[in-house]
């Protein structure tokens, strides 16, 4: 995805920090991949904690771009390059609002071009009738691969920028959702042109474990029915999200279940790259 350094990452909640914790991620090759994160010690939402989740994401990511090397095969993606960014991403309801939260949070006159670019992919999109389809599909978890591989067509066609695309640069990188951050290609750039057309023919690398699908379906505690919606509806969405009381448990115990979530219920089984596993330690 195109980078730029418009936003922060996010930070950890300010609270009083534990020891750092040592995340062993294993892919069943090579030396495992230790990650340390300071958590909080008090209790945390998952938005809270979405910092320390992107934190476990980039870790796997780095390790898969680490196995693909080794089998000479490198990312394409990378600054200028902003194809992806006019597809359909979904995102988890905790991102969601995280989203929103960077939008109203941005410094004039930014922050009036984005929600300007929300408000006309909206529009785009109620004029050519996907409003009730996608937030249909949405709102059943975009269980159904074929729905989805439709509207994904669909969204494509109508040539929708990302509202955080600017100048071909991501406003939000460091903070940029699950999707953005899974989706790599191995195959040169100048293919994703063809994305969602006969003639596609680009090499998409699947990760070993998929942590977006694990935190759309975390609950805060354990599993739960997906909540997806597509990033350009986030503004929308943001005060019904809000609306709902957040779960709070302390930060080790929420990153451990939602660790134990991930990778009991979302590891590919038989994935082009080695499998993972991923324990916690103080």
């Amino acid at each position: 995805m195109p980078a730029d350094r418009q936003t922060e990452p996010i930070p950890a909640p300010a609270m009083a920090a534990s020891n750092p914790m040592r995340l062993l991620i294993d892919f069943g090759q090579g030396d495992p991949l230790t990650l340390r994160l300071k958590l909080p010690l008090g209790p945390v939402s998952v938005g809270d904690l979405l910092w320390a989740v992107f934190a476990v994401a980039d870790a796997i990511h780095k390790r898969t771009a680490l196995d693909l090397a080794a089998m000479g095969k490198t990312i394409g993606c990378g600054p200028g390059c902003s194809r992806c960014c006019h597809q359909l991403v979904p995102v988890s309801d905790h991102e969601a609002a995280h989203l929103a939260g960077l939008v109203r949070a941005m410094p004039e006159p930014l922050r009036r071009r984005v929600i300007s670019r929300f408000a006309l992919a909206t529009n785009t999109l109620d004029q050519a009738g996907l409003i009730t389809p996608l937030t249909g599909h949405f709102s059943t978890g975009a269980s159904d691969a074929a729905a989805f591989r439709d509207l994904a067509r669909r969204y494509w066609r109508l040539g929708i920028p990302c509202p955080f695309l600017e100048k071909d640069c991501c406003l939000v990188h460091p903070n940029r959702p699950m999707a953005c951050r899974q989706y790599l290609v191995t195959s040169p750039p100048e293919l994703c042109a063809a994305l969602h057309t006969p003639e596609q023919n680009h090499e998409l690398v699947l990760h070993p474990v998929d942590a977006g699908g694990a935190l759309a379906a975390f609950s805060g505690e354990g599993l739960r029915h997906s909540r997806v919606l597509p990033l350009t509806f986030s503004l929308l969405a943001e005060r019904a999200i809000r609306s709902e009381p957040a779960l709070t448990l302390p930060a080790p115990v929420m990153l451990g279940r939602f660790l134990t979530l991930m990778t009991d219920c979302f590891t590919r089984r038989d994935p082009p790259l080695p499998g993972s596993d991923i324990s916690m330690r103080d």
